[in-house]
Order: C-alpha cells, then structure tokens, then sequence
C-alpha cells in the first residue's frame, strides 16, 4: 500500500497549481474541486499468423484523457477571470499530494497534465441538489508525472 510515513495517500493531501492560470498551490481558487481524474493508454494488439494464435505484439499510439469536477461557485470565479471556461486556453494542471502529518519528511509526489483546454462552458442542475457539480473533460496534450517520464 502507497503511504507517506505510515499514512495513506488520500483526497485530503491533494494540492492543484497552475502557473498559466495564475493558482499557486494553496489557493483557493481551486478549492470547489471534488474531483480529478487522469488516464495514460497504450493501444496494445497481438498480431497473429499461422495456427490462430498470437505470433507477436503490436504497440499503436498513447492516449491521454483527463477531468476535473468543480462546484458552480468555482466555475464562477473562473468565468469572472477570463468569461467562459472555453476563452482559457491551454493551461497546465499540477496534482501535488503532500504529507501535512510529516514532522521533517515533507514528501511530495505530483502529476503534471499539460497543455489542457476546456471544451466547454455549461450548467447541469435538477431539483433538490444542494451543490450545483460538473465534471469537465481537460484533453491534455501530455501527463507527466514527477519530473517527467518517457511514457
């Protein structure tokens, strides 16, 4: 099991920063997320021959998809900022997940999705909710994580 001095990675440690949009890690810009989630794929096939069976492995392209879901009140510090969440352009979104419990081993470990964009600017509501919630999809061009790798 992951931890950090005994302690499990948890939503609680999760810190979001962007320096394109201007959000320093500890803003709260940012704090009506609830959700983020991101996703690396390699297409993957066996090639077959003779007999039916795979004779090898093809590799095809890498895929990256992300999301972020964010109250209506986070929504509308962003549109007061640029007007639609469309007009922000191309920003990069770093996922920080630090240990607050760690006396001298401050530990982090972070996650970078580059060059993302919103592909829209919208409302979803119904009676009784509480907290007006969307989940918006970032298509970023990249996702690195810690210093970079090479997948």
């Amino acid at each position: 099991m992951p931890v950090i001095n005994n302690v499990a990675y948890s939503w609680s440690m999760i810190t979001l920063s962007s320096t394109a949009l201007g959000i320093e890690e500890g803003s709260t810009t940012l704090e009506g997320v609830s959700g983020i989630k991101w996703s690396k794929k390699r297409k993957i096939e066996s090639n077959y021959g003779l007999g039916g069976k795979p004779v090898s492995r093809g590799f095809g392209n890498i895929t990256y998809e992300a999301s972020i879901t964010m109250d209506y009140a986070t929504q509308e510090t962003l549109r007061s900022i640029y007007g639609s969440l469309m007009s922000i352009g191309e920003f990069d979104l770093i996922i920080s997940f630090a240990n607050p419990l760690a006396s001298d081993d401050w530990t982090t470990t972070t996650v970078t999705l580059k060059g993302c964009v919103f592909d829209e600017d919208c409302l979803e509501s119904q009676q009784d909710d509480t907290n007006i919630m969307h989940e918006f999809q970032l298509h970023p061009f990249d996702i690195q994580i810690g210093a970079g790798d090479t997948i």
